[in-house]
């Protein structure tokens, strides 16, 4: 090897350590110390409502159970959250491909209409706010969508599957996802943002500037702040059985129904990420009333993915198998609800 491939390889090292060491002081990972005190705070709350008369643990214990952060298959969790980032420059292609729609999209709106945006005008906090509304529900969406899709096309199915396998629930179970997944996914999201930047450019107010249209998006900083990191872990969290609790809960998806959406028997409800709307409109919502425990994981089909190289490997192969298939057949897969 050369002396510039290994100084390349230091380089690269030394950008995912930053990377790693850096977590608990960015705002823009789930694992930020604010958002980690939010989630001590709100397992406290859930810990008097829900579990003090249930059980003899103190809250700590009750918080970080051995039983659940030592399982093996969160031990699976936490290697693939390593390797994820480490292969973390693929989703550079979808800023990439976000930035490329976005600038096309503007210029052939404007093109067509003799060079000029339909409003011009200064950007003011209205506008702004408009853009990360705006931005932020097409993002939404595009998961809704390849969610949704992973779980009703089989062909795709394997792909997500590893991430359903998780036997146990803790908030590194988020990234418990192929990387074909998160290139898939964040590619979607790209184009969905990328043509709504494009379009919002045109028709609103021509060219915020990069340090606007890219600034800090302040709805995704609260949905991580209340309770992100509680959608996976054993920790219920709704957002209350009253009248107040259940319009909140057609709007925005708590704790308690993300990990409804883990339960084998309830695969097929809440896809959607932070907005229940989604969910709602498509009919796929499922909002609980009371308290509920139910499993977690796969249900009664074997869990393919107790290694980590199996986390890795089995879902292509899966899918490889799938496609196979259905070019021997000549036919589309079948699109059904998977509940497994």
């Amino acid at each position: 090897m050369t002396d510039s491939a290994w100084q390349d390889l230091i380089d690269a090292a030394r950008e995912v350590l930053i990377a790693l060491v850096t977590i608990p002081v960015n705002s823009g990972e789930k694992f930020y110390v604010v958002y980690l005190a939010s989630f001590l705070g709100l397992a406290y709350l859930s810990y008097r409502r829900y579990y003090r008369h249930r059980t003899r643990r103190n809250f700590l214990s009750f918080v970080f159970p051995r039983r659940i952060y030592l399982h093996p298959s969160a031990k699976v969790d936490y290697w693939v959250f390593l390797i994820n980032v480490v292969t973390s420059p693929l989703f550079l292609v979808a800023a990439g491909l976000q930035a490329f729609v976005s600038t096309a999209v503007a210029a052939w709106l404007i093109g067509i209409n003799d060079g000029q945006p339909l409003v011009t005008g200064d950007w003011g906090y209205v506008t702004f706010a408009c853009f990360i509304l705006g931005y932020t529900l097409v993002a939404d969406l595009s998961v809704y969508v390849i969610h949704r899709f992973h779980h009703q096309v089989d062909l795709f199915w394997p792909i997500h599957a590893l991430h359903h396998s998780a036997e146990v629930l803790t908030p590194v179970t988020l990234f418990r996802k192929h990387p074909v997944w998160n290139v898939l996914s964040s590619s979607l999201q790209a184009l969905f943002t990328g043509l709504f930047q494009g379009v919002f450019l045109f028709v609103i107010f021509g060219n915020p500037g990069v340090e606007i249209l890219f600034g800090l998006n302040s709805i995704y900083m609260l949905y991580n702040f209340f309770g992100a990191n509680l959608r996976h872990s054993h920790i219920w969290l709704s957002w209350g059985d009253g009248r107040i609790g259940q319009a909140m809960s057609h709007l925005f998806i708590s704790p308690a129904m993300h990990q409804i959406h883990h339960d084998p028997k309830r695969m097929h409800k809440n896809y959607g990420e932070v907005f229940a709307i989604w969910d709602w409109m498509f009919g796929s919502l499922y909002v609980p009333r009371t308290y509920e425990q139910f499993d977690i994981g796969l249900g009664e089909e074997k869990n393919p993915h107790r290694s980590v190289w199996a986390a890795y490997w089995q879902p292509v192969a899966a899918f490889g198998q799938n496609a196979w298939r259905l070019m021997s057949r000549g036919r589309h897969p079948r699109q059904t609800v998977s509940d497994d």
